[in-house]
């Protein structure tokens, strides 16, 4: 029964040398090929340099076309109006607010559209700045 055992032991120990060469060999095969991960990831610097110097996208007029896509077929008064819709501003122009409130949201889309242009960043702070300096004005004024 021990020599059964040392056997069954020995024949173990060469299935498990065996596959770990297997898997040893299989991973060196070619070590001259490119991997696709390395081909496929770019610098950091040159992502760092594209995002800072590229518009991003504009999701509020990406929805307001969607919305004109879904809704434009609709056979009611707002479906109609909604088939023209090409932008957010074309969908707050339409809409039926009051002058304050419409003035209000083209202002933060205003705002919106300048913080996506990496390159109007200036214009970004001056013109955030002269809200907030509203926004507290106002608030005080609220208080008293």
């Amino acid at each position: 029964m021990q020599t059964k055992e040392k056997y069954t032991m020995y024949t173990l120990k060469i299935i498990l040398v065996a596959s770990v060469l297997s898997i040893v060999l299989t991973g060196c095969g070619n070590t001259n090929a490119k991997k696709p991960e390395e081909a496929e990831v770019p610098k950091v610097e040159e992502a760092i340099t594209n995002k800072d110097t590229m518009k991003q996208m504009n999701l509020l007029d990406e929805q307001a076309k969607i919305l004109s896509k879904v809704l434009g077929n609709v056979d009611t008064e707002e479906g109609r109006a909604l088939k023209d819709v090409d932008s957010y501003l074309d969908l707050v122009e339409q809409a039926n607010f009051p002058p304050d409130i419409k003035k209000t949201i083209l202002d933060q889309y205003k705002l919106y559209e300048l913080s996506l242009d990496p390159r109007k960043k200036d214009s970004l702070k001056l013109i955030f700045n002269e809200k907030l300096n509203e926004a507290m004005a106002k608030s005080m004024a609220e208080q008293n």
